[in-house]
């Protein structure tokens, strides 16, 4: 007995069309692709902690649970105590805070990883209901693969799941009965306190409205504003919702401060580089072609919502590689969706990727699991030349661990003074105990401080009479960057400040004159933190991982016991380098570098060594030919 088919009835939207019919193989074999990809998301996100601001958001959260309230101003520095601090992303600072009280390092690593894991198994669900599971396991993949730099212990983290939950309760209520929309009120609310970039889930909002389903769908309108409303239930109120735009306003790009931090600079920029580059630009051509062809192919069922929300955040990411993830994950229920639609207007493509099921579900299988074992033993961060490894806890030769626990056991003075990269550590650590000169918090430095600051490091006048002017007693210095390291120079030359320490990752000077008795104690302390440093140096790896950590920890001891004048420590530091792993064409400069040392002191024997290693990996060396006649 046949039915007749019911036509929808007037304010109800159609069902959304079925995704592409999968055979057997690409079923089953779909599902395993999907799986893949959401445990190399897990890989990937499974790295110790590695990012400088991780630890001033535990410092904050540690705060918030230690006074049972939120400040209003700043309390972690010593500089700036009487700016505002419109902390939004507080409730994520006291949820790290205490995940790092129960279980440490190790637990944050975890946690992360599974951020990053679930949010994109939700990213999997809105996709794969438009393109089954094998064609959506290959377009999150792109995603996972492009969004993998940025997954972090920042509450940005958090952003990339919520966007995803978002993307997904919007996916489902453009079914008939409009389900579980209401859920954007919540999700707002908890968005608008653990991180700023709220106002992205409220673009993805009002975007939705544009969608197809808006004119049909009275529960987003009502829900979706509602949810919009509901960001004002923070701590900070309307100030609080409107503070992304006040922040926006302070990332300036023509700032030398922001020029000079490479998370700010243009993906598009001629020395921008790294892998998830490669991948975001792959799904920016991805999603343009397919909205240009869906437009063209399907015009009446184009969602001009979704293009929208697609060029803000291509728009978004173009400015700064920082935003990367947002467009990666926003982006790709739109393409998802301009692909199905594709698809539905080509049978004979839509006939081949169906034949083809499962070939394109074993490609995904074989470039996760790929993918997955270089991330594992690291040739992924060496072949993309980050400082970044697999594993719980925290990376080693990153953080200023051992100099301030010096400066605590030395007692040294304050006030304090530090570069930006070391004042996320020193926030949480706080070995003075009078707080940080200055760290992450942009929502806290305006940009005449961060300008100002940025500029004393490379003028010794200016830096001096800041210290001055602040009272500074004691500096702890990371000097693994260029600018870091030539300040240090210039105050190891200067009699105004002694160095008391030095190791891998930061120098430690204080304030000659008035500091007579702190000297003297630091300098009968030193010996056994400096065995501490070359025991560091020394110790055995395992071999089968590439260890960013060390290697970037005994270059920069190298190069910084050179600008110092200490021409021995920084070559065995550099002998100690070439073990570790480090690229060909580093291992070419820096045993050059030896050899010329050896050969002006009179080593002719072991300038000859270094002459033939450089031989055995550049044959058409000039240089080491003539080191070695």
């Amino acid at each position: 007995m046949s039915r007749k088919r019911k036509t929808p009835s007037p304010g109800r939207p159609a069902v959304a069309p079925a995704p592409v019919v999968e055979s057997p193989a690409g079923g089953w074999l779909g599902t395993a692709a999907c799986a893949a990809v959401v445990l190399l998301a897990f890989v990937f996100g499974f790295h110790k902690v590695d990012d400088f601001d991780t630890w001033w958001h535990l410092a904050a959260g540690r705060w918030i649970a230690t006074h049972h309230t939120i400040p209003a101003t700043d309390t972690l520095s010593h500089t700036v105590r009487d700016h505002a601090w419109i902390n939004l992303q507080w409730g994520f600072d006291l949820g790290l805070y205490f995940l790092h009280r129960t279980g440490g390092a190790v637990l944050l690593s975890v946690a992360g990883a599974l951020a990053f894991s679930l949010a994109t198994a939700l990213l999997l669900a809105v996709v794969v209901r438009r393109l089954g599971s094998r064609l959506g396991a290959l377009v999150v993949l792109l995603v996972v693969l492009a969004a993998q730099e940025r997954v972090t212990l920042r509450p940005e983290l958090m952003s990339f799941l919520l966007l995803a939950a978002l993307l997904l309760i919007l996916d489902h209520g453009r079914r008939p009965d409009g389900r579980g929309l209401f859920l954007l009120i919540p999700l707002m609310i908890v968005w608008a306190n653990v991180h700023a970039l709220f106002v992205v889930g409220a673009f993805a909002i009002v975007c939705a409205f544009v969608g197809p389903a808006a004119a049909r769908s009275r529960r987003l309108l009502i829900y979706g504003a509602l949810a919009l409303a509901s960001t004002a239930l923070n701590p900070f109120l309307f100030k609080g919702v409107l503070f992304p735009l006040t922040l926006m306003s302070r990332l300036d790009g023509s700032s030398a401060v922001f020029q000079t931090v490479g998370e700010f600079a243009s993906p598009f920029a001629a020395d921008a580089t790294g892998l998830s580059l490669v991948f975001y630009k792959v799904l920016l051509a991805l999603g343009s072609v397919a909205a240009v062809m869906a437009l063209v192919r399907r015009p009446g069922q184009f969602d001009w919502g979704g293009l929208i929300l697609f060029a803000g955040l291509a728009a978004l990411s173009a400015t700064a590689r920082r935003n990367i993830p947002l467009f990666a994950l926003g982006s790709a229920p739109f393409i998802a969706g301009c692909l199905e639609s594709v698809l539905g207007s080509l049978p004979r493509l839509r006939e081949v990727t169906t034949r083809r099921a499962a070939l394109v579900s074993v490609t995904v299988l074989a470039a996760t699991s790929l993918t997955a074992v270089t991330v594992v033993t690291g040739s992924w961060y060496k072949r993309d030349n980050s400082p970044q490894e697999f594993g719980a806890g925290v990376i080693e030769g990153a953080f200023p661990e051992r100099a301030a626990a010096f400066a605590r056991a030395a007692a040294l003075p304050g006030k304090l003074y530090n570069d930006m990269a070391a004042g996320g550590y020193l926030a949480w650590d706080d070995p003075i105990g009078d707080g940080v000169f200055i760290d992450g918090r942009l929502e806290v430095y305006d940009t005449a401080f961060l300008t100002a600051s940025a500029m004393a490091i490379t003028d010794p006048v200016r830096w001096q009479a800041d210290a001055d002017r602040y009272g500074i007693q004691t500096a702890i210095i990371f000097h693994r960057f260029e600018t870091e390291r030539t300040l240090t120079g210039r105050l190891f030359e200067s009699k105004l400040w002694s160095l008391v320490y030095a190791d891998e990752v930061a120098a430690v000077f204080v304030r000659t004159q008035g500091n007579e008795a702190v000297l003297a104690h630091a300098a009968s302390i030193r010996a056994e933190w400096d065995a501490k440093t070359d025991a560091w140096l020394s110790r055995p790896i395992a071999s089968w991982r590439y260890p960013a950590g060390r290697i970037e920890g005994t270059r920069a001891y190298a190069r910084f016991m050179s600008t110092i004048g200490r021409a021995e420590p920084a070559i065995a530091a550099y002998l100690k380098l070439f073990e570790l792993g480090i690229s060909r064409s580093e291992e070419v400069m820096r045993r050059l570098l030896v050899a010329r040392y050896f050969a002006s002191t009179g080593r002719t024997s072991e300038a000859s060594e270094q002459a033939r290693r450089v031989l055995a990996l550049d044959p058409q060396n000039t240089e080491a030919a003539r080191l070695l006649r």
